[in-house]
């Protein structure tokens, strides 16, 4: 797989340097299953065996994993979110070079130039008519938007009659600010993502993962008990700003 670009916009190029050693984030070999069935609710049969079965919470019925899954919903794209265990477990081991990272996965260290993140854009026919060569466009620019909110603290900042522009805040930087390492990210964008400027594809990227992490906390607890009620900070957010 090709790096992720970086892309060629005036204002990013202006900005100051990184502030923290961490430089890029890898997507690569960091999910080591498939989540499809949980996103899509077509649990398939027999059910196939989770990634994790230890897990809490990976004994629960399908329908109620689903149930528990978070979600971050707008009319351009949507990001679910769950445990890495929730996986549906490969029917082979993953061969070199394509072995998965460590899981669970090893703390992120300060002097660390990469974080990982467990990540697929997933460009379903119904949701995005595009080319193919467009659709990997489209995927590309949605990870570099993730690489530069974690490593640089990206925003966009809006002001009454001026252009939206990114800037870059060092107080966000840091992976543990945005990702929760042994959880998997599942982003669904549609035709219209593809067209928005990347300003504004930058900021729905970070209100979405600034949402799933900060319900992420309630989610764990919920699975630790059982699974029995929705974490009090709420399954799904719905962005309705167009």
């Amino acid at each position: 797989m090709q790096a992720i670009p970086r892309l060629k916009n005036r204002q990013l190029a202006n900005l100051s340097k990184a502030p923290t050693p961490l430089k890029s984030v890898n997507f690569r070999h960091t999910t080591p299953g498939s989540g499809i069935a949980l996103v899509t609710k077509r649990n398939p049969h027999p059910s196939p065996e989770l990634f994790d079965p230890s897990y809490p919470g990976a004994g629960l019925p399908f329908h109620r994993r689903n149930a528990l899954m978070l979600r971050w919903v707008s009319k351009h794209f949507n990001l679910y979110a769950f445990p890495k265990a929730f996986l549906s477990k490969p029917d082979a081991p993953y061969s070199l070079p394509y072995v998965p990272r460590p899981y669970p996965a090893r703390p992120q260290q300060p002097e660390q130039r990469s974080a990982d993140m467990s990540m697929q854009v997933i460009a379903f026919d119904s949701r995005v008519a595009l080319r193919p060569t467009l659709r990997t466009k489209l995927k590309r620019k949605i990870k570099e938007a993730v690489r530069l909110i974690v490593t640089r603290g990206a925003a966009v900042e809006e002001s009454c009659g001026a252009t939206p522009r990114v800037v870059f805040r060092p107080e966000d930087v840091g992976a543990e600010k945005w990702i929760v390492p042994d959880w998997t990210y599942i982003a669904l964008p549609t035709t219209e993502m593809f067209s928005m400027p990347f300003t504004e594809q930058l900021g729905l990227m970070r209100k979405a993962l600034e949402s799933i992490h900060r319900r992420i906390p309630d989610a764990e607890k919920t699975l630790r008990n059982g699974g029995g009620q929705a974490p009090k900070s709420g399954n799904s957010v719905r962005h309705e700003r167009a």
